[in-house]
């Protein structure tokens, strides 16, 4: 899977991406334009090359942060007796096909996490999938997916193959039987936010099917509709809705090399959003409005914070070009979150937005310097990151907590 990168070449005229034209390394960091994204272009990105990230002693300190935070957590894995499949399947999006739980309590022998949810093992006394007139499906409910379509979009986002077994009560399915009744369930005007993620990553973009109903479907058709749908309200706060937009945009373009019909509209709504982040909604620490896209918001409750600040960073740091990944304003905001998650490593977070901003850091961590936290695969996958650099020794102080401010003279 190509975890969202817009293929677009970062080292293009600043003025063709509304997140690339506010990185400009030698211009005013906090003049933030708003003006409409021109018209996309159509580009072979096939040779495209990251741009390497800067040195300096924040960067360094950045870098240790996030690979210290990653692996702290990682050394706390979920247990099968106190969590739910909601809550394992939240986690296994951090660390991707990698993910380990642990049998029974916390002292119980590791497992990986998608192959118990995947052989019916029960966690907390529930299990994710079940067989109902013969087809596999994804239980959804209190403490199971939450969303139609969300388990297969979380096992595409770790790029669990089509092949990959799937026992009920043994009976042997593979992810491929759970991509057919999904892509039977489509219902017109209904969130169709993890299909379009889970169907852009499994599908070629020109595969057409029926629904139950006998409703011709596409991908350009989940984008018309998830395009019709608000923002505000949705699954928290827009962000999986905006993160598939960008999505399916990507792999149109890979396999096109352009982008036509919705994807164009698509692809400027996804980028003012981005834009959006920058000028109106990132507060003075860094972080992003507890209110979401709705408005700008700078509430202190800490947990608040991590959910809506992980969030729309995970969608940032895996939909912006390169370039946005090394400005003062990304990092402040990259800052923040890890520095949330450092000063208090032995919380009990909530695991969804735990998980969520976990994946922002890895995913950062692994399209800045090509570098994954040990034993953990890659939570990320496309030609946009950088060449793997080799991490410095750890600068002598932290410069956590962070400020906007301390970011600002970077690139100066």
């Amino acid at each position: 899977m190509h975890y969202v990168a817009c293929p677009l070449l970062c080292f293009l005229a600043l003025a063709f991406t509304v997140p690339s034209a506010i990185a400009a390394a030698d211009g005013d960091s906090t003049d933030i334009p708003t003006a409409p994204l021109p018209p996309d272009l159509s580009l072979d990105t096939t040779t495209a090359t990251a741009p390497s990230p800067p040195s300096s002693h924040e960067f360094d300190s950045l870098r240790h942060q996030i690979a210290r935070v990653l692996a702290t957590y990682r050394r706390r894995p979920l247990n099968t007796l106190d969590h739910t499949p909601w809550e394992v399947m939240h986690w296994s999006l951090t660390w991707g096909a990698g993910a380990t739980i642990r049998q029974g309590n916390a002292g119980g022998d590791l497992v990986r996490a998608f192959e118990w949810l995947n052989r019916g093992g029960r966690c907390n006394g529930q299990v994710m999938v079940g067989v109902s007139r013969g087809q596999l499906i994804a239980l959804q409910g209190k403490g199971m997916q939450g969303h139609a379509s969300q388990y297969l979009a979380i096992m595409a986002q770790a790029r669990l193959p089509k092949s990959t077994p799937v026992t009920v009560d043994g009976k042997q399915f593979m992810i491929s039987h759970l991509l057919e009744s999904e892509k039977r369930a489509c219902r017109e005007k209904t969130e169709l936010t993890f299909a379009l993620i889970a169907m852009s990553h499994y599908l070629d973009t020109d595969a057409t099917w029926k629904s139950a109903d006998g409703t011709t479907w596409s991908l350009a058709r989940l984008v018309e509709e998830e395009l019709a749908q608000p923002i505000h309200g949705a699954a928290c706060g827009g962000t999986h809705r905006l993160f598939g937009l960008a999505y399916a945009c990507q792999e149109r373009r890979i396999a096109t090399g352009r982008l036509d019909g919705v994807y164009e509209r698509a692809n400027r709504f996804y980028r003012l959003h981005q834009q959006k982040m920058f000028s109106e909604l990132q507060n003075r620490d860094g972080s992003f409005s507890t209110a979401w896209f709705e408005r700008p918001e700078d509430g202190k409750d800490v947990e608040r914070q991590l959910r809506t600040t992980g969030h729309m960073l995970e969608f940032l740091v895996s939909t912006a070009d390169q370039k946005v990944l090394y400005h003062p304003k990304t990092l402040a905001a990259v800052g923040f979150l890890a520095g949330i998650l450092d000063k208090e490593p032995e919380k009990e977070w909530k695991i969804g937005p735990m998980s969520h901003a976990l994946h922002a850091l890895a995913i950062y961590q692994e399209r800045v310097w090509s570098s994954l936290t040990p034993d953990a695969l890659a939570a990320y996958s496309g030609d946009m990151k950088a060449k793997a650099t080799p991490m410095p020794p750890a600068p002598k102080a932290s410069v956590f907590p962070v400020s906007l401010q301390r970011f600002q003279t970077l690139f100066r």
